[in-house]
């Protein structure tokens, strides 16, 4: 997004990245060959944006065109879901208009997803800033960890994380026993049974993304979850509230994968879902899996 904003070339993008990142990537594409055309020509072929089910396209997008695109013969559509979200702005559309320049005052309940937009534009220095593995897609091998044992190494994963749900750590530490050591290569997440409680209370207001890894947790072990802070997932790629009662995936990459990991049959084609944020995750939980299903208790 910076780099559409300040002129400069497009990181290079690949199949196996999430199509959340490539949904965005061919926009931007697409805006600059839009772009170039004359007025005339402009006008003559407007632009639609299909992106697909991608809610941060969407909001980084309609925040893009309003700044840069003003009054030009652009459309954004999307899947059917996307469509129907309730369109309110969010931590995203407040990151966005921080990334396109505006001073948005720091207020007392600000997301952490605003906080690292702030983090990231400090100074001017985005273009040496260090791009982090994502937090939220490690939540589904820490409840696997917790629910079946064992240990893994997550590469790449950082303590000192820009990101919110760098709290997923800190939540399985305190409830489910699972342990986080942090090395040269990554976090290494560990078990360890004699730790986990008989009840849990969670606040998801921050961390709205980690609810179907935690909740499908503590259904597996028995634990009662006290939940607050989840309005919002009703409005996200799914009903998550529904969907975790029901064990739907409900074309959500999120349930997809909290259900693989918590035993739950998730079809191959339901599995198509997961590329959105997590491409490679069908294959590594395959293979995760297969190493460690005869495993029985914790250390």
């Amino acid at each position: 997004m910076l780099q559409a904003i300040h002129g400069d070339p497009l990181m290079r993008v690949s199949s196996d990245m999430p199509d959340d990142v490539r949904v965005l990537h061919d926009a931007l594409t697409r805006l600059r060959e839009f772009n170039r055309k004359s007025k005339v020509e402009r006008q003559k072929t407007p632009l639609t944006l299909h992106l697909k089910n991608c809610g941060t396209a969407l909001r980084f997008l309609q925040v893009h065109l309003a700044q840069c695109y003003p009054g030009e013969p652009i459309t954004l559509t999307g899947d059917k879901r996307l469509m129907e979200r309730d369109g309110k702005p969010t931590s995203q559309t407040t990151s966005a208009r921080i990334l396109h320049g505006e001073d948005i005052p720091i207020t007392p309940d600000e997301s952490p997803y605003v906080g690292m937009t702030r983090k990231v534009m400090a100074n001017g220095e985005w273009r040496k800033a260090k791009v982090e593995r994502d937090w939220s897609s490690a939540a589904f091998w820490y409840e696997y960890v917790a629910i079946h044992g064992g240990e893994l190494l997550l590469e790449g994963l950082i303590d000192e994380s820009l990101q919110g749900d760098r709290v997923v750590a800190d939540i399985y530490a305190a409830h489910f026993g699972v342990e986080t050591e942090f090395t040269a290569e990554g976090a290494v997440i560990k078990a360890k049974c004699e730790m986990r409680k008989a009840n849990v209370s969670v606040d998801f207001t921050n961390c709205p993304d980690l609810y179907p890894a935690v909740a499908l947790t503590c259904e597996k072990l028995g634990i009662a979850l006290d939940a607050t802070g989840t309005e919002r997932l009703r409005y996200k790629e799914s009903d998550r509230l529904e969907a975790v009662r029901l064990h739907e995936v409900r074309n959500d990459h999120r349930i997809a994968m909290a259900l693989m990991a918590a035993d739950y049959p998730v079809s191959e084609e339901d599995q198509a879902c997961i590329a959105k944020s997590y491409p490679t995750f069908a294959e590594q939980f395959s293979i995760f899996n297969f190493s460690y299903h005869s495993y029985q208790g914790c250390e």
